[in-house]
């Protein structure tokens, strides 16, 4: 399994429905999320926060054997997912 790049997906799918959310095409999920409290109420929007902090920590910036778990994966994927649901049936 690609689990870094399951991770760097699921998180990518997030941060492009909130560009589309908020119509703010380039900045990142981070960003996105403290520049437009709108999106999700408090506090999920500091648990966004952390979900793309351990995604760019295990999905992008890897370092030397400290790669992410199967499970990590997996349920960063399905948390991605939950939202995703959430965001399209709150905005769309």
């Amino acid at each position: 399994a690609e689990i870094t790049g399951s991770i760097q997906h699921s998180l990518a799918a997030l941060e492009c429905l909130c560009r589309e959310v908020t119509g703010d095409k380039k900045d990142t999920l981070g960003t996105l999320i403290n520049n437009h409290p709108e999106i999700v109420p408090k506090p999920l929007d500091e648990a966004i926060k952390k979900i793309w902090g351990f995604s760019s920590e295990q999905g992008r910036h890897l370092q030397e054997g400290r790669g992410p778990e199967y499970e990590e994966a997996e349920l960063l994927v399905h948390l991605s997912a939950s939202l995703c649901v959430y965001l399209g049936n709150k905005h769309f």
